[in-house]
């Protein structure tokens, strides 16, 4: 599992790197500060290959919260939509309870340590 995440990490850093490049020499126009919400896609891909659908579904929540106020889709402004957090984090929270996904993370762990 570990060789899949150091692997989604790397290509991610490929992608970034590249887009940042382009950026540079002029190749691509991307708005200021809008690729820093894709960390939190990145962390949902990892999530969901463990199969932790809560936080999957928690950090894809809060990835499109953060894009769509960088670039401000709908009037959607840091100072508004903080609320949105909350509701996210709670969403994520009622999906780990309903999937069982806290108590298999706790099972996993104390196999591990035995």
């Amino acid at each position: 599992m570990r060789n899949i995440r150091s692997m989604i990490w790397g290509v991610f850093l490929i992608a970034l790197g590249t887009l940042l490049l382009l950026e540079r020499f002029g190749g691509l126009h991307l708005p200021e500060g809008t690729l820093w919400p894709s960390i939190l896609f990145v962390i949902a891909i990892t999530h969901l290959i463990e199969r932790r659908f809560g936080g999957a579904l928690m950090f894809v929540l809060l990835g499109f919260v953060f894009l769509a106020c960088t670039l401000g889709w709908h009037g959607m402004s840091y100072q508004k939509s903080w609320p949105l957090l909350v509701v996210v984090a709670g969403v994520g929270m009622v999906v780990r309870a309903l999937t069982g996904e806290a108590s298999r993370c706790r099972i996993r762990d104390e196999v591990e340590h035995e």
